[in-house]
């Protein structure tokens, strides 16, 4: 409640969202951001392109135990997350200023989040650098886009939702990065 009570606030000034009430709040963003609870690996999660917090906020609320990064590149959207989790006092919770491709990263996530960030090839290529073989990439996306990445790279495969994926409005799409040749542009990262 106190975070959507704060997303609504700060979106009247800063448009963080295209989110304009509570109700298509809490029914879209929030029900399909908890969605991808069940279906976190790890400990270490990004959440790319964060916005307004979602998924990463309400995610970071319900999951104390894990950590969650917040990439975000617009200075308005890293004041208010920043200030989002101070305020609601998630120490599970860095917000990390820059594009996700810039990101240099020490050891990569267990579990990147990402929702309408890019196209799908061009998503893949944002997300690869933070992952490792054996990360999952959940991916909120119009239920159209889901098939379209089957198949699109050899180092993401496409696995069905853990459980079966609830009836959303959004499709949930779960890619595991798995064993495949090096891509260009790819940034060197320790390994886990």
């Amino acid at each position: 409640a106190a975070f959507c009570s704060l997303l609504l606030r700060w979106n009247r000034v800063h448009n963080l969202t295209g989110v304009r009430g509570a109700a298509e709040l809490i029914d879209r963003h929030l029900v399909e951001s908890l969605a991808l609870r069940p279906h976190l690996h790890g400990t270490r999660i990004a959440d790319v392109g964060s916005g307004g917090g979602l998924p990463g906020l309400p995610l970071a609320i319900t999951e104390p135990a894990r950590h969650f990064t917040l990439i975000e590149s617009r200075a308005k959207r890293v004041h208010f997350l920043r200030h989002a989790a101070a305020e609601l006092r998630l120490g599970n919770t860095h917000v990390a200023h820059g594009r996700a491709e810039h990101l240099r990263v020490e050891r990569p996530f267990d579990t990147v989040l990402a929702r309408a960030v890019a196209p799908p090839a061009e998503l893949l290529m944002i997300c690869r650098p933070l992952m490792a073989p054996g990360s999952l990439l959940l991916l909120l996306t119009a239920p159209h886009l889901h098939e379209q990445f089957r198949g699109l790279a050899p180092d993401f495969a496409l696995r069905p939702p853990a459980g079966g994926a609830p009836k959303l409005k959004s499709a949930i799409v779960v890619l595991e990065r798995v064993e495949g040749q090096r891509h260009e542009g790819e940034i060197g990262r320790a390994h886990v």
